[in-house]
């Protein structure tokens, strides 16, 4: 895989150091690169969104996803590098062409942010212990609450069931039947699991046996909820990134042949 990679990047490097060539050439000789470039950048657009819809329909036979999101990278870096020789600035003046070069590179910053997340976040979601659909999310969070309140009911001894209702009402519930906050899906933390295992620690002194039992099942729980909360919040992050990425590539493609239009009509 390293190897392939090395092979494909390498390519890559040759391919846009070729036009690099082809453009010093037509600027050398008077010609027009930007036309040059510019019509080389709008290819590459379309591929990229071609790609992008290959990439989204996995039961065709013509070759794995995992390859069709390589060739999706590294053409990707192909059309930047083209964008870099086709701009006399990174962002471009005028406002059509202003706007097209943001567009651009916000496209861009988020399939570079694509690579490190399809690179990081399969990971960290293996290692969580309990895998979860993301459409089924919703319902085993209910179920976690139902479990929870069902065990915090189970509690016969007085005090302790006075003791843990109260931390209950006060701490669990609203941990069980809340979402995660904004906050938490942009950046998950162990906070909250930290904090509700250590009071729950802390109230073994007031607890005799068969409270101990409920409160170990509580803190059983809150791993769990905790646990799923932090799949919610990476699988959700995938899920915008793809929205968010395919979106803004549409814009871009739409900008950039309005862009074309006018430049034609300019020339003509």
């Amino acid at each position: 895989m390293r190897t392939r990679r090395l092979v494909a990047l390498s390519v890559t490097l040759v391919v846009i150091a070729i036009f690099w060539g082809i453009t010093r050439w037509e600027t050398s000789r008077l010609g027009m690169p930007a036309f040059f470039t510019g019509f080389t950048l709008l290819v590459g657009l379309f591929l990229l969104m071609l790609l992008g819809v290959r990439r989204r329909l996995p039961f065709w036979p013509l070759g794995s996803v995992s390859t069709w999101t390589q060739i999706h990278l590294y053409v990707g870096i192909f059309t930047t590098a083209i964008y870099v020789l086709h701009v006399p600035a990174l962002i471009a003046g005028g406002v059509l062409e202003g706007c097209l070069s943001i567009i651009f590179l916000m496209v861009t910053a988020s399939g570079f942010y694509g690579i490190y997340a399809s690179r990081t976040l399969p990971k960290k979601l293996t290692a969580v212990e309990g895998q979860h659909r993301f459409d089924r999310i919703d319902w085993v969070r209910n179920q976690i609450a139902a479990a929870a309140d069902k065990a915090c009911r189970q509690i016969s001894e007085t005090s302790a069931k006075q003791v843990l209702e109260t931390f209950y009402q006060q701490a669990l519930s609203p941990f069980f039947v809340s979402r995660p906050t904004l906050a938490y899906v942009i950046a998950p933390n162990g906070n909250r699991r930290r904090r509700l295992l250590g009071d729950l620690k802390e109230l073994d002194r007031y607890l005799e046996e068969d409270g101990r039992r409920v409160a170990g099942q509580l803190a059983a729980l809150v791993r769990r909820r905790d646990d799923l909360d932090y799949q919610f919040a990476l699988q959700l992050r995938l899920r915008c990134w793809v929205v968010f990425h395919s979106l803004l590539s549409l814009v871009l493609l739409a900008v950039a042949l309005i862009h074309m239009v006018i430049v034609l009509r300019l020339v003509g």
